[in-house]
């Protein structure tokens, strides 16, 4: 019997390890869309709670992380709604475009270039660059067309080099 089985069955235990499997990707999601840690540490709460009291409803068990990852951000979405937040930074380095490794490797930069990129061109980023998660799956996590996110990481990373190249040039200038 699988461990999700198991958690679908009452196993607090396998709850337990399902989502010790799964903190970091929640966590970093989380983080990603919300500034403020006590804000990420209430949605993962609340992700956690609707996960557990939910488990049962999931039909296939190999869609468990994006289904736990959607439940994540649906929570994070709720408190900005609640809080009427709508600007969001995340902490990573690490941006490519066209192939190219950016000069930008800085956190501070990507963060703030980060924070400028609209929010629903941010959270594809995120998902597909820092929590590794294929086109395919956050199609279905956001629960839009393939191609949807595949032309949002396009414009994203448009957005992020413009405003990366911009930054350079005030530097310079």
């Amino acid at each position: 019997m699988s461990i999700i089985n198991e958690a679908k069955k009452g196993d607090s235990e396998a709850f337990v390890t399902l989502i010790e499997q799964n903190k970091t990707q929640m966590y970093k999601t989380a983080k990603a869309i919300l500034q403020n840690e006590e804000d990420v540490c209430d949605a993962i709460q609340e992700a956690l709670i609707c996960t557990y009291k939910n488990i049962n409803t999931l039909k296939h068990e190999k869609y468990f992380k994006t289904w736990l990852i959607r439940i994540t951000i649906n929570k994070c979405y709720d408190i900005i709604e609640k809080n009427g937040m709508n600007n969001r930074k995340i902490e990573k380095e690490i941006i490519y475009y066209k192939g190219e490794k950016s000069d930008y490797e800085s956190s501070i930069d990507v963060e703030r270039a980060l924070s400028l990129v609209d929010g629903d061109l941010r959270t594809v980023t995120i998902l597909y660059y820092y929590d590794d998660i294929s086109i395919k799956n956050i199609a279905k996590i956001l629960n839009i067309p393939e191609g949807t996110v595949k032309s949002k990481l396009s414009r994203a990373r448009e957005k992020l080099y413009e405003i990366l190249k911009q930054e350079e040039v005030n530097k310079i200038g």
